[in-house]
């Protein structure tokens, strides 16, 4: 069997996106399944990766949003002729199934919900929300997405908040698929007191951390008011992990409170991000618009509180884990901050169900699922 995958928001220093991509080259490879991504990069590259192999076709970038977009369908045709794929699945609803669907007529085609573009991609390029502009992007974009998935053999979504929203699009074509973590690496005996101590954690302090792009769909200006509230607290560090476009604002906060704010620019392996879920108190996941939150998933894994706003796919996550560390509206730094002292007084039986409650989501799991889905449409096709 041969899968093409096609992602606008794959990046290889990308988050759960590139995550999902690398574990279902490796679980492919695993099963005998031949597995090629294509995705649009600053050049033409083609490298063997996790098993299968990536490709990226030379784009131009997006505004400012850090990534990439295709903007010609004939390297991708060309991509899929080559190939001659079995299965294509779709990342985006953006502008790809226009450029590829004469091609996809004759072969099973699935789209996967990994971003609510619609409503993210104002807040990502010009750092707004609300008001005419969202609104009006919002009405022009969501039948353009209709249209885009309606001929897929199914539509994809990690969680109830991705089903929810396909479903305002007056889609039917749906099928709801949860991501995994890997339970082994995202556990609790990854937490290091030793790397509390480097950070500069008191004996008896409380660590904080936000790990991600720093990108105001992620709500890291949210996190930034939250700091107001936060340094009153005796003992509490915020460790800030990541990269974006709002650089700047981070290293000037980070600048002005030395003792209550650490900055990390890089994480080098999903071991290192897993000691700094596992050793951290609360976990912060602010973003409004997840579609998933495979951060917030390998945090539980970890036995870690999570602080999310109610309106993401996030909150879902910690409220079926049991816990109570949402908050709303999703922009205000005083309600996140609360959660985040919520969050902190969690009791060890609770992270402990937390933990319990992550080992059920696992990448096997997960393609399994989806899997079963192409194989039903390919045998019917």
């Amino acid at each position: 069997m041969k899968v093409l995958d096609i992602n606008n928001l794959y990046s290889p220093a990308g988050g759960g996106i590139h995550i999902y991509h690398h574990e279902k080259l490796k679980w492919c490879r695993a099963n005998g399944i031949e597995n090629l991504l294509l995705y649009p990069s600053t050049k033409n590259t083609e490298i063997p990766e996790s098993g299968g192999t990536v490709r990226g076709l030379k784009s131009p970038r997006l505004a400012g949003s850090g990534y990439n977009f295709f903007t010609r369908g004939e390297p991708i045709r060309q991509a899929l002729k080559e190939f001659k794929p079995d299965v294509v699945e779709l990342g985006s609803s953006m502008v790809v199934p226009g450029m590829v669907k004469q091609v996809l007529k004759d072969i099973p085609s699935f789209a996967f919900f990994h971003s609510n573009w619609p409503e993210t991609l104002p807040m990502s390029v010009l750092g707004i929300n609300k008001g005419v502009i969202p609104r009006l992007f919002r009405k022009l974009s969501v039948p353009v997405m209709r249209r885009a998935y309606k001929p897929m053999n199914a539509v994809i979504g990690a969680s109830d908040y991705s089903i929810r929203k396909l479903k305002e699009a007056h889609l039917t074509n749906i099928r709801k698929v949860p991501l995994g973590t890997n339970p082994d690496i995202f556990h609790p005996k990854m937490r290091s007191g030793e790397l509390r101590r480097s950070l500069g954690i008191p004996g008896n302090g409380k660590m904080i951390l936000y790990m991600g792009r720093f990108a105001p769909e992620k709500g890291i200006h949210v996190l930034l008011k939250a700091c107001t509230y936060l340094f009153k607290q005796k003992n509490l560090v915020l460790v800030v992990a990541g990269g974006g476009h709002w650089d700047k604002k981070v290293k000037r906060k980070t600048a002005e409170n030395p003792e209550k704010m650490k900055l990390l620019t890089r994480i080098r392996s999903r071991t290192e991000a897993a000691q700094l879920m596992a050793s951290a108190d609360v976990f912060v996941s602010a973003g409004p618009l997840e579609t998933f939150s495979l951060v917030t998933l390998e945090a539980l894994s970890c036995g870690t509180p999570v602080a999310a706003c109610s309106k993401s796919a996030a909150a879902e996550l910690i409220i079926k884990a049991g816990g109570n560390s949402t908050y709303t509206p999703w922009d205000s730094g005083e309600a996140l901050a609360e959660a985040i002292q919520n969050a902190a007084e969690t009791k060890k039986e609770q992270r402990n169900e937390f933990r319990a409650f992550a080992e059920n989501y696992t990448w096997d799991a997960c393609f399994k699922k989806l899997f079963n889905i192409y194989n039903t449409h390919k045998a019917s096709h």
